[in-house]
């Protein structure tokens, strides 16, 4: 008798036992779905330190480490839950799958992925992972030389940080913080390192959120995604110091836009709409009228599935972008086709760029040796993390970036005109406008070619020089430009007259120079100039001093000839008896000869 109400007394205890873990499990449930892992944590745990053979508590611990993007732990306890369950089910085994397939570990994967559809009613699905497994064990076998770099905690936090773009001179960076309340576009300044970001103010971001979505090549342009209809492409200027009230794009939809890619010379744009069904990738051209009807780009880029963050390199090259349709190791990759050849496969730009994981909103500075993208990786600081891309391949890009400041004697900022233009065509490459509150401009130059540069502002001389890249040699590709005001006494270097070496004739090329000399001379009819011409110190003072005498001369009989009364005019050769430099380089023997325009009297 005293054997039998042990018996039963063991089992009601046993029964009230296991019915309060059944219990506890079912509350940890109920906390995983309304999103509160860190209290269903706790009672996991303390479910599996009284019984380690817990197999659904187990189960419950792998699922939330795999939500949390924990992969080491999910495989841990999903393994060890596989091995405590009688009859795992097709889903435990999915599960571990995922978790060695961000692991990298491809072949552990494929091994789970077969376990997980014995009976094949998800083979299409499977299939498709198992393939991503296998181009992952591809790559890895092949993987970049490159070293990636988390921005650290002044730029990312314990948010989702999203889609970084930098101003091709480095000096700023945009990017999107998701966080409780809404998304917020954030700025961050480099001062040697990157600043600490901090929020665009109104009317950029505002207190329905705003994601940042693409900039111009100077990163005083900058594309939002608003929340107007189900996601809109706005622009915002900054002028005067502010940010301009954000303009619609012409081109939005019922549908929901995102990425925004503009092309380093303006004259292309990207963008990413679901207006078909799926995310895809669509372009317009600016013309004199404004940007084109959008086109969407052929089946070879848009597959059947979601396109992502469109980037277009400096050179006009290659186009970058995000995809979960082509050839991946899962979620987003990133790959590249050539512009001109939309047609062809896209590539996979490879591992360890490329992860199991979303790896999205990649973008390439012109000196195509450093890259900016978001991705999941392990040590970040919570969600998506923004990182930079070192490039160990030594390459030297097509574009070159110029960049430069222009400013009163003074100091003072001016908002000048920049034109450049490619010498061997004539053709103008770029119109800028620097900067109000700094001075600054940039812009992207093509290498192996040669360009003038003028600078003008109303109430100032011009600015002019010469740019060489045709020999493909390094140069200064930086300007302090300074603007001198229409006074006596202010001389101006005429940087683009030239002639032939020994000899006074004016070169072809020296026409738009004299020309805008020859504006100068007719706007302001009170003044009076010198014309001057200097070489360098030959060794022959004779010589130097008769040719820069015959030089300067020429460069008057011009102006006299097209209307310039010879009375408002001097030429006087100076020979080498005024340098400007007396180093003996190659760089100072250019910068000694030259032609200068000095004003007189204004009257």
């Amino acid at each position: 008798m005293r054997y039998i109400i042990f018996l039963l007394a063991f089992f009601l205890l046993s029964f009230s036992h296991g019915s309060q873990s059944l219990g506890e499990l079912t509350k940890a449930e109920q906390l995983i779905k309304k999103g509160q892992t860190k209290e269903a944590l706790i009672i996991l745990n303390e479910a599996v330190r009284k019984d380690p053979s817990n197999g659904q508590a187990l189960r419950l611990l792998g699922d939330i480490y795999l939500l949390q993007r924990n992969y080491r732990l999910a495989t841990l306890f999903l393994q060890q839950a596989i091995e405590k369950t009688k009859s795992p089910d097709e889903n435990m085994y999915f599960d571990l799958a995922e978790a060695f397939h961000f692991r990298h570990q491809f072949e552990d994967a494929i091994e789970n992925y077969k376990l997980s559809d014995p009976k094949g009613k998800k083979r299409a699905s499977i299939l498709s992972k198992i393939q991503q497994c296998e181009i992952g064990k591809a790559l890895l076998s092949n993987p970049l030389e490159v070293k990636i770099s988390n921005l650290g905690e002044k730029i990312n936090s314990i948010h989702s940080e999203l889609h970084p773009l930098v101003s091709a001179d480095y000096t700023q960076l945009f990017f999107t913080r998701i966080s409780e309340n809404s998304p917020e576009v954030f700025q961050s300044f480099n001062k040697s390192n990157w600043e600490k970001a901090i929020p665009l103010p109104s009317p950029v971001n505002t207190d329905a959120g705003a994601i940042c979505a693409g900039i111009s090549v100077d990163g005083e342009v900058v594309y939002t995604i608003q929340p107007t209809g189900n996601g809109d492409i706005y622009v915002s200027d900054f002028k005067d110091g502010t940010w301009s009230k954000p303009k619609a794009f012409p081109y939005n939809s019922p549908k929901t836009e995102s990425s925004v890619c503009l092309s380093s010379d303006g004259k292309k744009l990207f963008f990413v709409s679901d207006r078909n069904g799926q995310k895809d990738i669509f372009s317009c051209i600016k013309s004199a009228k404004g940007w084109t009807k959008p086109v969407r780009l052929g089946k070879n880029v848009n597959s059947g599935q979601d396109e992502e963050s469109p980037w277009l390199d400096a050179d006009g090259k290659y186009l970058y972008f995000s995809s979960k349709g082509h050839k991946g190791m899962g979620g987003f990759d990133i790959f590249k086709v050539e512009l001109k050849n939309l047609s062809a496969e896209p590539e996979n730009i490879g591992f360890p760029i490329n992860s199991a994981s979303d790896d999205m909103y990649y973008m390439l500075l012109p000196d195509e040796k450093t890259a900016f993208y978001s991705s999941f990786r392990d040590g970040g600081f919570g969600s998506q993390d923004i990182y930079s891309i070192r490039m160990s391949i030594e390459k030297s890009p097509q574009l070159k970036l110029f960049k430069g400041t222009v400013s009163e004697a003074s100091g003072l900022p001016l908002d000048a005109t920049v034109l450049i233009t490619e010498t061997e065509t004539n053709q103008v490459v770029a119109k800028l406008k620097s900067h109000p509150e700094t001075g600054t401009f940039v812009t992207m130059l093509q290498a192996f070619k040669n360009y003038t540069i003028l600078v003008e502002k109303e109430g100032f001389l011009f600015y002019s020089d010469f740019i060489k890249l045709a020999d493909g040699e390094s140069v200064d590709l930086s300007r302090e430009i300074k603007m001198q005001k229409l006074l006596p006494g202010v001389t101006l270097v005429l940087n683009n007259i030239f002639f032939d070496f020994g000899k006074s004739s004016l070169k072809k090329e020296s026409s738009q120079e004299l020309q805008r000399i020859l504006l100068i001379m007719r706007q302001n009819a009170g003044i009076k100039a010198e014309i001057s011409s200097h070489l360098n110190d030959t060794g022959i003072d004779e010589f130097s001093q008769k040719l820069s005498e015959h030089r300067a001369q020429a460069v008057m009989d011009y102006l006299v000839a097209t209307g310039i009364k010879s009375n408002r005019l001097i030429a006087k050769g100076y020979g080498s008896t005024k340098p400007l430099s007396s180093a003996k380089t190659e760089q100072n023997n250019i910068a000694n000869r030259r032609t200068e325009f000095k004003i007189l009297s204004v009257q």
